[in-house]
């Protein structure tokens, strides 16, 4: 596993949680998928989870990025990408907010 592959499973993960993507197309289908009477509850669980949503992208890059399919390293990838994707995203959550942390103390001006 290298260091694209970490990134597209990270990449794909977020594209899927949290972007909108293009015209609001991923947008759309998650809200589609969450008002749906059959599997709304499922999709709902599922999208508000890193890690699940980590997991499936660490196996969907799998299939994609190898040409011999193993069921070892399916699992390995698998589990490796739901912990990338809680990773990075704790890191993203902290780097945001000591950004936000940051840009509070340059607003505070003493008073004279």
């Amino acid at each position: 596993m290298d260091l694209i592959s970490i990134f597209s499973i990270f990449g794909l993960a977020f594209l899927i949680k949290e972007s909108d993507g293009p015209f609001d197309i991923m947008s759309k289908l998650r809200n589609y998928l969450m008002i749906n009477r059959l599997v709304g509850v499922f999709f709902y669980k599922l999208l508000s989870c890193f890690f699940c949503v980590g997991c499936h992208a660490g196996w969907i890059v799998y299939f994609l990025y190898n040409k011999d399919y193993n069921l070892k390293y399916f699992i390995v990838w698998t589990l490796a990408g739901g912990a990338i994707s809680l990773i990075m995203d704790a890191l993203l959550n902290k780097l945001h907010s000591n950004s936000i942390e940051i840009s509070n103390l340059n607003d505070f001006s003493p008073e004279e």
